[in-house]
């Protein structure tokens, strides 16, 4: 487990064995999962995205954020709604991701990857899209 999704991180370089939040190591693998398929859901330039599409990104990043949701389940179901919509935009791609690299999901390992500025930026602009992911995901249910 390595999950470095929040300011609670163990002496703030990211938790290894359990996050101090509660997060179990399956749960941080989950939200690393759905977060590299909303990126494969970002790369897809064929179709056009709908209000479906934008909320299904909005609830996506929502539910990456720590203490939302610990529920497994209702994780592994957003990666199922990600990649249907995937599918859904790009219809090549329906039935199996893995046939379409362009749009297979984002690999998250590569983040804490190379120069430390450069991580440092990846991280931030993660953390950045999940908040203003949260504000947005609110103001939408409002």
């Amino acid at each position: 487990m390595f999950c470095f999704q929040c300011e609670q991180t163990a002496r703030g370089t990211g938790c290894t064995t359990v996050g101090v939040c509660g997060k179990s190591a399956s749960q941080a693998d989950l939200q690393d999962r759905l977060t590299g398929e909303l990126v494969a859901l970002a790369r897809v330039e064929d179709g056009h995205a709908t209000d479906s599409t934008w909320k299904i990104v909005l609830e996506g990043l929502f539910t990456t954020i720590t203490n939302v949701s610990f529920s497994d389940e209702a994780v592994e179901l957003q990666i199922q709604k990600t990649r249907a919509e995937i599918s859904r935009l790009h219809p090549d791609c329906a039935g199996s991701l893995d046939s379409c690299p362009d749009h297979a999901p984002l690999d998250m390992n590569i983040l804490w990857e190379g120069n430390e500025d450069i991580r440092s930026l990846k991280s931030l602009l993660l953390l950045g899209l999940r908040g203003m992911g949260a504000y947005a995901y609110h103001a939408y249910v409002l």
